[in-house]
């Protein structure tokens, strides 16, 4: 069955498991292709990281220059060697206090790690952030809210964001862990199980993809929301129709914004013109992979396509492993890899789409992507196995890396993100860093908008009033008129 990442009630998936006529299973995966390897990766090392379980988690490695860092959805939190796989260090979060009562520590969203501590959210609401030389606690806190998407820091590592599936973005010093402000607004009633990671540049703004369709820019001083881009708009007779989700990670390149969202296609948003430059028909909720030349996109059908940077031009598709719940991708070297639901990892020809490689890595699926630092290759399942793969003939995958982390640490730096005529008081500024202060003044601000369309709507009663009169007169006017003609043509004068 394919992953279902809305959060529906049952009868409405039940509407839709029976929906078909004739029992077709019109969303069946196809059989995993047969491959003939073109090579074989050498496999480096493989751990047990506790995993997922039954339950669908975009849960995933990552790295810095020191260790790489893995967390189960229990509570277990992994630092390894990078090369050789040896364990550095180990902490279990189910230990703490705030989870004697839950399931578990459901961790989730993924470990980010930068300048000396990582960090990872819960379900339960709570952010942890360790040590990264020994995984002891620094500190953590309680958002209020599940947090799914991975905490973002900013260039200088001083300050911290965490966005919880409300869609209000929480800034802490990093150190310290005291609560700076919070800003944001609440997310829609349905939307996608996924979320988009919030995106710093710099230390000057934190870009947030919401469930409403939106794209916010706010600054990491004190949360000033500047700009404010409709990507994907909430049309449609119901609210399923009206999912606008982007759950895709934006990035930034240049002066250009790339947006995926839900249901209304692949976006490149310009900062210099404040305008959408371009808008191509590739839909998903996966995020993008790219390099200098190409954007992979996996669609809700697990088809993969290459799109040319330069040009927009589709280069390549594959539609072989349809419906396989093909993970995101990632650009390995020469190659995009993906996996899928059974546990295969496929390596792809960058040049045309072709699977040249097919490994088992597990029998359990593989929901996000493949994680590439420097030329080795990380791969998480849902049971927990964590591998290291390396096939680097050439030296491309190094070299792509080095590439695309530059590209993205100075990515937006010195543009002017600010949407056009808007100051740094921004299009709405948070007047205090306590939240219950916040959300006075976002009913404040619903008071004023709701204050406002009643006045609309009484100029526009009062319009249609006018508008009646005025038809009436006319009417009066042409009926005297014609009784007029009738009465002045009885003494020959003519009409």
């Amino acid at each position: 069955m394919k992953k279902n990442k809305l959060i529906l009630a049952l009868p409405l998936l039940a509407a839709f498991s029976f929906g078909c006529s004739g029992g077709e299973d019109l969303f069946a995966p196809v059989e995993s292709p047969e491959v003939v390897n073109v090579f074989e990766p050498a496999y480096l090392w493989s751990h047990n990281t506790g995993g997922v379980g039954s339950y669908y988690s975009q849960l995933s490695p990552t790295a810095d220059l020191a260790y790489l860092y893995m967390a189960s959805r229990n509570g277990d939190v992994y630092a390894y060697d990078k090369l050789t796989g040896e364990r550095i260090w180990h902490v279990d979060l189910d230990d703490q206090e705030e989870n004697d009562t839950k399931r578990s520590a459901r961790l989730s969203g993924g470990i980010s790690a930068y300048a000396g501590i990582c960090a990872i959210g819960s379900e339960n609401g709570y952010i942890y952030v360790l040590n990264s030389k020994d995984g002891s606690l620094k500190w953590k806190y309680y958002v209020g809210s599940e947090i799914v998407s991975k905490v973002a820091f900013s260039k200088s590592g001083d300050k911290l964001f965490v966005l919880d599936s409300r869609g209000a973005l929480s800034c802490f010093d990093a150190s310290s862990g005291n609560l700076i402000y919070v800003t944001g607004e609440t997310n829609t009633s349905l939307r996608l199980r996924s979320q988009a990671n919030p995106v710093t540049i710099g230390d000057d703004f934190v870009i947030v993809a919401l469930a409403n369709g939106k794209i916010n820019v706010y600054l990491q001083t004190d949360g000033t929301l500047v700009n404010e881009i409709i990507a994907s708009r909430a049309v449609g007779a119901n609210a399923l129709q009206r999912i606008s989700d982007i759950s895709a990670t934006p990035f930034i390149s240049g002066s250009n914004l790339y947006i995926l969202s839900y249901k209304d296609g692949l976006i490149s948003y310009d900062f210099t013109s404040d305008t959408v430059s371009s808008r191509l028909g590739y839909s998903g909720s996966n995020d993008l992979a790219y390099d200098e030349n190409i954007i992979v996109v996996v669609d809700e059908k697990s088809h993969i396509y290459a799109i040319s940077r330069h040009d927009n031009q589709e280069l390549w598709s594959n539609t072989s492993l349809t419906y396989r719940n093909v993970s995101a991708a990632c650009i390995y070297g020469n190659y995009v890899v993906v996996g899928d639901y059974e546990g295969y990892v496929y390596f792809l020809d960058i040049n045309t789409g072709h699977i040249v490689s097919k490994l088992e890595i597990d029998n359990s699926a593989i929901y996000t992507a493949p994680l590439v630092d420097g030329n080795i290759l990380y791969i998480a399942s849902a049971d927990g196995d964590l591998s290291a793969l390396q096939y680097d003939k050439d030296n491309s995958a190094l070299q792509k890396f080095m590439a695309l982390k530059i590209e993205q640490d100075y990515a937006g730096v010195g543009v002017n993100l600010y949407a056009k005529g808007v100051g740094s008081g921004g299009i709405y500024a948070p007047t205090s860093v306590n939240y219950e202060a916040l959300l006075e003044r976002r009913r404040q601000i619903i008071a004023a908008v709701a204050k406002a369309e009643a006045a609309q709507r009484e100029q526009l009663a009062k319009m249609r009033e006018y508008e009646r009169q005025k038809a009436e007169y006319e009417r009066r006017q042409k009926a005297y008129e014609e009784e007029r003609r009738r009465q002045l043509s009885g003494f020959g004068v003519a009409p």
